[in-house]
């Protein structure tokens, strides 16, 4: 049996037309691991101090983006699983 570490893997996928979208960003340096940080902004309409948290960042071993072709998650994520 091969002794192997669990690997976590994103997709960013659309939103949905009428959603509002958070902002993201990805960063995929090849001397860092991948990162994905989803910036939520504050609601400051209710006139009330909001301290939630605006910035929220994931650690993954590899993040793919909204261009992402179903191709390519297939021949890095389930194909090497396959092949075992």
């Amino acid at each position: 049996m091969v002794k192997q570490t669990i690997q976590i893997f994103a997709r960013v996928k659309p939103p949905a037309r009428k959603q509002q979208s958070g902002i993201y960003s990805i960063d995929d340096d090849e001397n860092l691991t991948p990162s994905l940080e989803i910036i939520i902004p504050r609601d400051l309409a209710d006139g009330f101090v909001n301290n939630k948290r605006e910035s929220y960042k994931f650690i993954f071993q590899r993040i793919f983006d909204q261009d992402a072709k179903q191709e390519i998650i297939f021949e890095n994520i389930a194909k090497p699983v396959a092949e075992r």
